[in-house]
């Protein structure tokens, strides 16, 4: 615990730091919010180091565990002022008196990366400390109160976190909302939006009484760190507002921050005492109705960003059937993982599929994206002007989502190992395995169709918004395919399967989409593919076949 607290002060000293020093030369912050940064860095790091000091370790874990499970949100955050500081939105840290197109990043930037970098940190080391201390507690965290509305609380935090953070006059100071605005920041917030309620319930979940409640503290104080600052901007500089997400945000925070001490009777003897023992994760069931959970809501979110417009128009995109059929494919394992018998296929399943949410949704968003290039330019009736549809926002949040349920579906997999062991014989499938690896970059790497005057994105060439999630795609098949011959005959046969159906969703792209182009023909990727889901099925054959002699 020593070395979690000394990592958490030294990334609260870095955090302090960069706002003292300031993010940019170009532009500095829109008012005196230095000493408001810093006591949101201070403050929590000094209760961590009080409730260390006093021997209540599970509280101290806590802490630093739910600062930390913000942590890689906030980082990609404070990245976009790397990649263009103009388009930030950061009042407390940054907010440019003229026009300007791109602006470079101070001292201050590296420190405020190091402070996070170095609270992540912490995270992992105190994340042993409180596997510990469960372990010492027992496994059954008994019946807390509040556990059903405390993450209500912070799915609503969430939602304030992806509204607009502060409203402005100020022409030099674009507010949009996450969904509006660059992508890094949107990445951040939807990094934000999903750590929050899983870290809740997570936290609510833990055997300790101090971790339970601590973890609770700590996400609300990430939350206070980021959300308060918009606040007390909006209402304190000239031609900036305070927004509806800002209270949002804020104020479920503060019920859950109250609710705290109240979820847990009393805390446990054991906290209070040296402690030692062998880690263990947080259940598999637990794991198992997380992932199950995350894998439908990415359903749900993937079928209305598919439905709904892509602009604030009846915009629609020719890819948002398949994002429609990737939505169902990702769903049907689901409730699988709730049987005991069918729970581990169903996860394999769902450690592949997501990744069709990712293929189909960047060609869907590709459409918003294409037309907001397009924003501000003039033509015969006046400057171009688009509004993000209800569409593009989800398909947004399904992204996000589905690598959520990918993080999920993995860690999920560890602690069946855990469970289960690793001994055993391995899948002799190497031939087909290598097969439908070689089909598979083919098969990505050219057009599943071509059409007269429609340039297919690819891997090769016209690389755009689609060609990453033919990236990310390619990327699971192959780590999937790589892995499966080192595992298990049972669990290579899940892997195998859940390939077979992310590279049958890749073919389908043709009756999909290139059915809504006019002279689309099956291109070399489209007869590719075919014979990659044939070498899957035959590796998914084998694999059954070995693992019922092992059984």
């Amino acid at each position: 615990m020593r070395v979690a607290v000394g990592l958490v002060v030294a990334g609260a000293v870095a955090l302090s730091a960069g706002v003292l020093v300031g993010v940019s030369p170009d532009a500095g912050a829109g008012f005196l919010s230095w000493p408001l940064l810093v006591v949101l860095a201070v403050v929590p790091a000094g209760v961590i180091v009080a409730a260390a000091g006093s021997r209540r370790h599970g509280l101290a874990a806590g802490l630093v565990a739910g600062l930390a499970a913000c942590a890689p949100g906030r980082l990609v955050l404070d990245a976009q002022f790397l990649v263009n500081g103009s388009k930030t939105i950061r009042p407390e840290l940054y907010l440019p008196d003229r026009l300007l197109d791109r602006s470079a990043v101070g001292a201050g930037f590296w420190l405020l990366i190091a402070g996070h970098l170095l609270t992540l940190a912490a995270g992992i080391v105190a994340a042993r400390v409180a596997r510990e201390l469960n372990e010492v507690t027992g496994s059954d965290p008994g019946r807390r109160r509040w556990r059903l509305v405390v993450p209500l609380l912070a799915v609503v935090a969430a939602v304030g976190l992806l509204m607009t953070p502060v409203l402005s006059d100020d022409p030099f100071l674009l507010a949009r909302s996450a969904f509006e605005g660059p992508g890094v920041a949107l990445a951040g917030y939807v990094l934000l939006a999903g750590a929050l309620p899983i870290a809740v319930v997570l936290g609510l979940s833990a055997a300790s009484d101090g971790v339970a409640r601590g973890t609770l503290g700590g996400v609300a104080a990430a939350v206070f760190a980021i959300a308060l600052p918009g606040l007390v901007a909006g209402l304190a500089v000239n031609g900036l507002h305070a927004s509806t997400g800002a209270y949002l945000a804020l104020a479920p925070t503060v019920l859950v921050l109250v609710l705290a001490p109240l979820t847990t009777p009393q805390e446990a003897q054991t906290e209070r005492t040296d402690f030692a023992g062998e880690a263990r994760i947080p259940g598999l069931t637990l794991w198992r109705s997380l992932t199950a959970l995350l894998a439908l809501l990415t359903a749900v979110a993937a079928a209305v960003g598919a439905l709904a417009p892509q602009l604030g128009m009846t915009t629609e995109s020719p890819s948002r059937w398949h994002l429609l059929a990737a939505a169902i494919v990702v769903v049907l394992p689901a409730p699988f993982l709730f049987a005991r018998r069918t729970a581990a296929a169903a996860r394999g399943l769902l450690a592949v599929l997501w990744a069709g949410v990712v293929l189909a949704g960047t060609a869907v968003l590709s459409t918003a994206i294409t037309a907001s290039e397009a924003t501000g330019l003039g033509g015969l009736g006046g400057a171009i002007s688009y509004h993000l549809g209800a569409g593009a926002v989800f398909t947004a949040v399904a992204l996000g989502l589905a690598g959520l349920t990918a993080l999920a579906a993995v860690i999920t997999g560890v602690v069946e190992r855990d469970d289960t062991g690793t001994e055993g014989p391995r899948s002799p499938v190497l031939v087909p395995v290598v097969a439908a690896a070689m089909l598979a970059v083919g098969s990505f790497g050219t057009p599943v169709f071509t059409a007269p005057d429609y340039p297919s994105p690819g891997l090769w060439s016209d690389f755009d918004t689609p060609s990453w999630g033919l990236l990310v795609a390619l990327l699971v098949v192959l780590g999937v395919l790589a892995l499966g011959v080192r595992s298990r005959p049972g669990p290579a046969a899940a892997a195998y399967a859940g390939v077979t159906l992310l590279l049958a969703l890749h073919v389908a792209e043709l009756p999909f989409v290139g059915s809504a182009i006019d002279g689309a023909r099956p291109g070399l990727g489209f007869w590719l593919g075919l014979a990659a889901v044939v070498a899957t099925v035959v590796a998914t054959a084998f694999a059954t076949a070995g693992a019922k002699r092992a059984g």
